[in-house]
């Protein structure tokens, strides 16, 4: 049987148990995706009036993309990519002036839940998910979600970019969507991050995730090595089959990608997405783009994407240690997804 081994993360002081003993073959791993059984979509060409009016419209016209938005109580329907507050926010949306202090002392410290709160409906198509959706497709929902978080960025401290896909994950609607959720806050998982990349910058004078995807590139975790950017199964994968895309160019943000870079990233998302719905029978899972902090003047955090198939649920041990346990080595993982890309 194969022995256990605990890794540390790259940066983070996070722990995880490999456990390739108790391992099930890629086609073991695959699941059922449920979905919302609705009889009108809300998000589908035609239903815009069950929705807010889009602070952001991608409408096609000849060989230009126009950026619109919807004006008083009209909708448009020829759109591409459609960009709406969220209905059901997390967070109320108010002007940051209102954002208002904690208030309280330890351990009842409180603050308004204010922030914005908005769904990036990627496609027209109900079915136009990353790994069937058309490379161009892609691109034009990530150049819609850069804009959003460049226009958010400007007014608050954090916006995170992240994609929900199956009930399992988190998604109550089917129809392919992301999300934008910018608050007043630094997240404790960002903070920790920066400071990390900070330490680690100030102690080798150098970016840590240039670095991590220029060493990984040439170890049996490398998934994908072209273009723009490196995938790759990360040294201590908390998931079975979790990747992450790294970028080459170092930046803290995904606000500044040049043409190319985005057409690379649609490129590179398009196959991993479709790699990994090809071996695991298009699991449920969360992708969530990891970004500096908007008012940051550190230079040394480097984003990236990290994507989390739920194919494994997280119980006692590692809710109560925070130490995870993973039953698939990230080399298995990358082994088993290089190979759907070759075939």
């Amino acid at each position: 049987m194969p022995k256990s081994e605990m890794r540390r993360d790259y940066l983070l002081n996070r722990w995880v148990v490999l456990a390739p003993g108790r391992a099930k073959r890629p086609a073991d791993f695959a699941v059922s995706r449920s979905k919302a059984e609705v009889k009108v979509c809300v998000f589908c060409p035609g239903n815009e009036n069950l929705t807010p009016p889009a602070k952001l419209l991608f409408v096609n016209e000849g060989n230009k993309i126009l950026r619109l938005r919807d004006v008083g109580g009209k909708r448009r329907s020829d759109w591409s990519v459609r960009c709406i507050p969220n209905l059901y926010p997390a967070v109320a949306s108010t002007a940051s002036s209102e954002q208002g202090r904690e208030q309280g002392r330890f351990p009842y410290v409180r603050r308004k839940g204010v922030g914005v709160h908005e769904i990036i409906i990627e496609s027209p198509e109900h079915d136009g998910h990353p790994h069937l959706a058309s490379e161009r497709g892609i691109a034009l929902w990530l150049q819609a979600a850069i804009e959003r978080v460049g226009e958010l960025s400007s007014r608050w401290a954090n916006v995170a970019l992240f994609r929900n896909y199956g009930r399992e994950a988190g998604a109550s609607i089917a129809h392919a969507h992301s999300q934008i959720i910018a608050t007043p806050l630094i997240p404790s998982r960002i903070d920790e991050e920066q400071r990390a990349m900070k330490r680690f910058h100030d102690e080798a004078g150098q970016c840590a995730f240039c670095e991590v995807g220029s060493a990984e590139a040439k170890t049996e975790r490398c998934i994908v090595d072209g273009g723009n950017f490196w995938v790759i199964a990360p040294w201590a994968s908390i998931f079975p089959f979790e990747f992450w895309i790294i970028p080459r160019r170092h930046s803290g943000t995904v606000v500044g990608l040049t043409a190319d870079e985005v057409m690379s990233l649609a490129r590179t998302i398009k196959i991993s997405f479709k790699a990994l719905a090809g071996l695991l029978s298009d699991p449920p899972y969360n992708m969530i783009f990891h970004l500096a902090p908007s008012k940051s003047r550190d230079r040394s955090f480097h984003w990236h994407i990290e994507v989390y198939p739920k194919l494994s649920v997280h119980a006692g041990f590692e809710l109560g240690t925070g130490m995870y346990i993973n039953t698939q080595t990230p080399e298995t993982s990358a082994e088993a997804l290089k190979a759907t890309i070759e075939n």
